[in-house]
């Protein structure tokens, strides 16, 4: 089952399937915010993680 991050609005920022190796979709670039924002450095880590 997939798990979601959705905004106020209701527009889906973020999905996640967590029964999967490593599946992500997120509404922003990671590569660019890893320095100055946590959730993009998580982000990076699970993907190395399992790679």
């Amino acid at each position: 089952m997939a798990a979601m991050a959705v905004s106020e609005d209701g527009l889906t920022e973020a999905v996640c399937l967590p029964d999967k190796r490593f599946v992500w979709a997120v509404q922003w670039h990671p590569a660019f915010s890893f320095r100055v924002n946590e959730d993009s450095r998580k982000i990076f880590k699970a993907f190395v993680g399992a790679c």
